[in-house]
């Protein structure tokens, strides 16, 4: 399969001794451990050995590495959290609690399921929060009629934007506006890229390793693709995962949803088309349905068989802050036959890009904003900060996006609408959205151009891919490690 520093590798956790071998030596040993799964006879093989059969096997035989088995995170932003209760439940017990109400903008109609955030002191992460019942109202751990509050974040239910407010008085009973996504109201990767032809990404093939792709969704055509979870006996296939399948879908749509707005055709829902729609679309589904994070080693695997499927880009809107070998080793096998990864920087507030974005192999996407592509009062207010575009004073690199010496080229990932399963359209914000749109613009590209496009698929074919991206790319006027070389116009 491939050499890890020019030898075998096993990588492994000590807390279920649960490892990876792999070993492109072709000679025979026969360690004593138990085979959970194997790629191909001399290839990676994930095993189960205990830690004195780890050292006997670096005794005998020393070109082994041993590295960690790692997980892999979804890149979207986290929803932020109550750390500390502001009140203990013995105050609350005989208290009157705090009732705020969320309702449609539009309508004025409860809305049931919102997530409700309120932190009287955000740097402690203390406060309260509560869940919206039918009728629109969520009851906050707080006693008495009013509190002061640092920040207060809503989180809605599929169609609606979020809501945040900073520093100000909560006063029982109030109400809240949350507005509905508008499909015909243009997001930052809408108003950027909204104008592309109906036929770009047309002979380009993308994979998305992720958690699945909802191929029933009426604007997404997936052509295929698998699942490579090996603790579910990669069972399920490449459809949404059980638990934040959602992700999967609005990644993919960013990319290369169909949809189109028909106001006047009773027979088309209205839908919001993708960068580039025609191109060819695969998922590899690397994430549980149970939820949790995604093993190096079910990674590695999708990013073969994207290879092996002709996929010309792969999007990985995930990350780790282990620097992980083996994933680097299937980037760089990718690169040299021709296929790109573009990668999310992470979303940990400005920190270190994230791996494997952070690999030279690898495309590393950082997100931007820009103020009036979301309401007014949705929770992407929280992610404007400094600096702004000397281009434009309204965009943004995202509070959240991880930056660094790594990152290549910027994407929107702010408040971006897309597909999510069971044909719905919703908000999400992070380097995850981010990513996809510079796998959308560059599938665009690369379809324009037959030349790159027809390549051998070798070395030469990724460099050129990425001379695509780096010379369409315009600076914004932020520092290098924020932006890399700008953002696709």
């Amino acid at each position: 399969m491939r050499n890890v520093d020019e030898g075998s590798a096993v990588f492994a956790t000590a807390a279920t001794n649960r490892l990876a071998l792999m070993s492109t030596a072709g000679k025979s040993r026969k360690p004593v451990m138990k085979v959970v799964h194997s790629i191909e006879a001399n290839g990676p093989k994930l095993v189960e050995m205990g830690p004195e059969e780890i050292a006997a096997l670096r005794v005998s035989d020393p070109g082994v590495k041993v590295l960690p088995l790692v997980k892999y995170e979804l890149m979207r932003m986290p929803r932020l959290e109550v750390l500390t209760k502001a009140a203990p439940a013995a105050a609350l017990a005989l208290a009157t609690k705090l009732q705020v109400t969320f309702v449609d903008a539009k309508t004025k109609k409860p809305l049931k399921g919102v997530t409700v955030v309120a932190f009287t002191s955000f740097a402690k992460r203390e406060g309260a929060g509560g869940t919206t019942n039918g009728k629109g109202v969520a009851t906050l751990g707080f006693p008495g009629s009013s509190v002061k509050l640092d920040l207060l974040v809503a989180y809605s239910p599929a169609g609606y934007w979020g809501y945040g407010k900073k520093k100000f008085t909560l006063k029982s009973g109030t109400t809240f506006a949350v507005e509905p996504v508008d499909l015909a109201v243009p997001d930052f990767a809408a108003a950027l890229y909204g104008n592309r032809p109906a036929n770009a990404g047309q002979g380009v093939k993308v994979g998305v390793i992720d958690t699945g792709v909802d191929g029933a969704h009426p604007d997404l055509v997936v052509a295929g693709g698998a699942a490579f979870v090996v603790d579910e006996g990669d069972a399920g296939g490449s459809g949404p995962a059980a638990k934040d399948g959602d992700h999967g879908t609005h990644v993919a749509g960013i990319i290369a949803s169909r949809g189109e707005l028909h106001p006047n055709d009773a027979h088309h829902a209205p839908g919001k088309r993708g960068i580039a729609p025609q191109v060819t679309l695969m998922s590899y589904r690397v994430f549980p349905n149970s939820g949790g994070g995604a093993d190096n080693y079910d990674i590695i695997r999708a990013i073969d068989q994207g290879v092996k499927d002709g996929c010309d880009l792969l999007n990985l809107s995930l990350g780790s802050q282990v620097p992980d070998d083996t994933v680097h080793a299937a980037m760089k096998d990718a690169f040299d036959q021709g296929t790109v990864c573009v990668v999310a920087a992470g979303n940990d507030g400005r920190k270190p890009v994230s791996y494997p974005a952070a690999w030279d192999v690898a495309v590393a996407v950082s997100s931007l904003g820009k103020k009036g592509t979301y309401p007014a009062a949705s929770n992407e207010i929280l992610d404007e900060v400094a600096p702004f575009a000397k281009s434009d004073p309204k965009i943004y690199v995202s509070a959240f996006s991880n930056v660094g010496p790594a990152i290549d080229v910027c994407g929107p990932g702010e408040g971006i609408v897309s597909t999510l399963p069971g044909g719905k359209y919703g908000v999400m914000s992070g380097t995850s959205m981010a990513c996809p749109a510079v796998t959308g613009v560059t599938a665009a590209l690369l379809s324009a151009n037959a030349t790159v496009l027809n390549m051998p698929r070798t070395r030469d074919r990724s460099v050129a891919i990425m001379g695509l991206i780096t010379s369409s790319a315009k600076t914004l006027g932020f520092i290098q490690p924020m932006e890399g070389v700008g953002l696709i116009p």
